[in-house]
């Protein structure tokens, strides 16, 4: 299940990046879930219509991980559009780093030395990727900061949706609470959305790439919620760190290709050293012991 999860989100940077050449942010968020939302409830309908009663009375934790998964798709999308797929993937790394803080500060759980030493390797990580950005900018500074802000809002929208989806899944099944979360993000996107701009739509390429997104959003999530079920939450953020070595080597060979809609990822050795850093310290983190 968790690798699953890594892979679709992995390549999904890529995909969204393409995908807002065409599309606004609104639209291509509120496509995923409301067609993801749809298929749970037509599967639910035929075959087990039970399952709907988590929306009779929906738990008030399932109304607010939908509202912070909402702001993760948001900040998330907001950023990619504003940087890159590579540095969207490498900065989303502090949502596992916010869940494990959480769980060290709210649940009072003990500081293990792996974990220190993790939280340690992983900032000298992100102060040497960062550096390395700022310093083989494609774009002003001033676009690259407001996209960073983006991501640290996404990355705290998730660290929420993780900490809500783990006690929401000791009732409910996993299909139920992604319902419950799909509906509540297809109303708060709806007003924001010109059905329009689907009209536009012209290549058979474009439609692919909205399928796949949604279809992500459903499977990956799924696959999120049942290792959830089975697995401690810190365990399962380690996921997030399987995704950037995905998303840089496609973003890595799109760029040697020269893809028009992909922009040059600028990224020289010390960068590397930085994300890799980065993702051995959130490993550290999660592991635990």
């Amino acid at each position: 299940m968790i690798g699953i999860t890594a892979l679709l989100w992995g390549v999904l940077a890529i995909v969204l990046k393409y995908s807002l050449h065409f599309l606004s942010i609104n639209a291509i968020i509120w496509f995923r879930f409301v067609l993801a939302c749809l298929f749970l409830i037509i599967y639910y309908a035929v075959r087990n219509p039970s399952a709907f009663v988590i929306l009779a009375r929906p738990p008030i934790l399932g109304i607010l991980a939908g509202i912070a998964i909402s702001g993760n798709y948001y900040g998330f999308t907001v950023g990619l559009d504003l940087t890159t797929p590579s540095n969207v993937q490498i900065l989303i790394q502090l949502s596992p780093l916010l869940v494990a803080a959480v769980g060290i500060l709210y649940f009072k759980e003990r500081l293990t030395k792996l974990q220190l030493l993790g939280f340690s390797i992983a900032a000298i990580g992100f102060i040497l990727f960062y550096w390395d950005q700022i310093h083989h900018l494609i774009t002003t500074q001033d676009r690259y900061f407001k996209g960073n802000l983006w991501v640290f809002f996404a990355a705290v929208s998730w660290a929420v949706f993780a900490v809500c989806q783990k006690f929401l899944l000791r009732i409910w099944t996993p299909l139920q609470t992604n319902l419950l979360f799909y509906i509540v993000a297809s109303l708060l996107f709806t007003p924001y959305v010109h059905l329009k701009e689907f009209l536009n739509l012209t290549e058979w390429t474009q439609w692919a790439a909205l399928i796949f997104m949604a279809a992500n959003t459903l499977i990956a999530y799924a696959a999120l919620a049942e290792a959830l079920r089975l697995l401690p939450a810190n365990q399962v953020s380690a996921i997030i760190v399987l995704n950037p070595l995905i998303t840089l080597a496609v973003a890595a060979e799109l760029s040697r290709r020269q893809i028009s809609w992909m922009p040059a990822e600028n990224i020289s050795l010390l960068g590397y050293l930085g994300a890799l850093g980065l993702l051995i310290g959130v490993g550290f983190v999660v592991k635990k012991q």
